[in-house]
């Protein structure tokens, strides 16, 4: 899928899970996090190009890919939060020794690019948040997203990996062959622990609107015109933030790296630069 030579590597996080991560390229740090059900491989069409630039570093949130999938458990002692999230990106910027870099978050994994650019923004050089929600899910979200857990705890991962990306979010991409190959290597990895806990952090999290103001450095907001729930939240991230600006994608809706991937690159390529 891509030429560039890349290497892989483990961090640890503060609480010993240790965190799968690659690096190819060379040039200012660039870190992109990655997508609910999905982990690093969702940006191997992408490394070649942002690689020619920059040191693109990728990494599995903990519960997906190649990083640990510690065990899930509800209440304050859970290992899937908010923090821990921030925690792991930080853990990979430490063990390469990268002081600041520019940061990517694709819904889920803006959850962890807003973590960290809220508690260590001196560490940000720049920011973009594409296809994120920092403000607490709509409630016909989270409804659907009881269904899913429920499907996890009855029939398991392989119908449920189909059912989550049935929902509106996903604009009936499961149907075309090339995404449909790409979840089915995401679920190889994927574990029902791990699933839970990162379905947990991304849809049932408290808000972070109230942190956006902490953010020091230039945001780009990218949103699909096709993401109903995400265009208003958009604009409040564009509102909120000190020094953002929003991007509204024509004819894509949430997956829109997949759906029109050099539209995805065009916008990044113009902001980094």
């Amino acid at each position: 899928m891509h030429n560039t030579d890349i290497k892989h590597c483990i961090a640890t996080a503060p609480d010993g899970v240790r965190i799968a991560y690659q690096v190819s390229g060379q040039g200012p740090a660039l870190v992109f996090c990655h997508a609910m059900a999905n982990d690093h491989r969702m940006y191997d069409q992408h490394r070649d190009l942002f690689s020619e630039s920059h040191t693109l570093i990728t990494f599995d949130q903990r519960g997906s890919g190649y990083s640990d999938h510690p065990p899930f458990e509800e209440g304050p002692t859970s290992l899937y939060t908010v923090d821990k999230f921030g925690d792991d990106l930080k853990a990979v910027l430490d063990h390469l020794g990268i002081n600041r870099a520019t940061i990517l978050g694709f819904s889920m994994g803006a959850v962890a690019a807003l973590s960290f650019s809220t508690r260590w923004p001196d560490r940000v050089e720049r920011l973009v948040l594409a296809s994120a929600m920092a403000s607490r899910l709509p409630q016909p979200i989270i409804d659907r997203a009881r269904l899913v857990e429920q499907m996890l705890d009855d029939k398991g991962l392989e119908e449920t990996y189909d059912f989550y990306f049935s929902g509106t979010l996903f604009d009936g991409l499961l149907e075309e062959g090339k995404f449909h190959e790409l979840i089915a290597l995401f679920r190889e990895k994927a574990t029902p622990q791990g699933f839970k806990g990162c379905f947990r952090v991304t849809i049932d999290r408290p808000s972070l609107v109230d942190e956006l103001t902490l953010i020091q450095c230039p945001t780009l907001i990218l949103v699909g015109e096709n993401d109903k729930h995400y265009l208003a939240e958009a604009e409040l991230l564009e509102r909120t933030i000190p020094d953002a600006k929003k991007v509204v994608m024509t004819g894509v809706g949430h997956p829109m790296s997949i759906q029109d991937p050099n539209a995805f690159e065009v916008e990044i390529m113009a902001f980094i630069s």
